[in-house]
């Protein structure tokens, strides 16, 4: 079991250092690449540990990732308030927007997201239906990008305002 991990409650702060930080409806599978998304919900759930991860409290949450005229994907992520994944909550809470580098990360915020939005990076998985029938693809989170690197910029024209 992963006991010498740190677990968090949803009301604890903690420090994160910049190395830290780096490391059900209808929807399309859609092809690989990077997509807006928008937080549909967000669950409080618990995680019962494992070999890799101790048992903690957890943040499922639920994404509607926008593909366009292609449709709207699905990414559920999880997201363990145990140190070891820090730097997937700062992530997350920067590409919506609610930290920034070098601030602390305040756990509750997790939990007061729905609605919020940014923008990832997706691939498209293949598993092993559990019914038996062949095999499944679904989309997968590969990365969050910060609010700030992702927004559009605005090219100066001479002349316009």
């Amino acid at each position: 079991m992963a006991d010498n991990m740190k677990t968090f409650d949803w009301d604890d702060v903690s420090a994160i250092t910049e190395e830290e930080e780096r490391g059900g409806a209808e929807t399309t599978v859609l092809p690989e690449g990077k997509y807006p998304f928008e937080v549909i919900k967000v669950e409080k759930a618990y995680y019962e540990g494992g070999a890799k991860i101790p048992a903690c409290n957890m943040a499922k949450v639920y994404m509607r990732i926008d593909g366009g005229e292609l449709g709207s994907g699905l990414v559920v992520e999880n997201i363990y308030l145990v140190d070891k994944f820090q730097w997937k909550a700062a992530a997350f809470l920067r590409s919506i927007g609610l930290k920034k580098h070098g601030e602390e990360i305040q756990w509750r915020k997790l939990v007061q997201c729905d609605g919020e939005r940014g923008r990832c990076e997706i691939y498209v998985d293949e598993y092993d239906r559990r019914d038996g029938n062949g095999k499944g693809q679904s989309n997968k989170l590969r990365r969050f990008f910060d609010k700030e690197e992702e927004a559009p910029k605005k090219a100066f024209k001479k002349g316009a305002f």
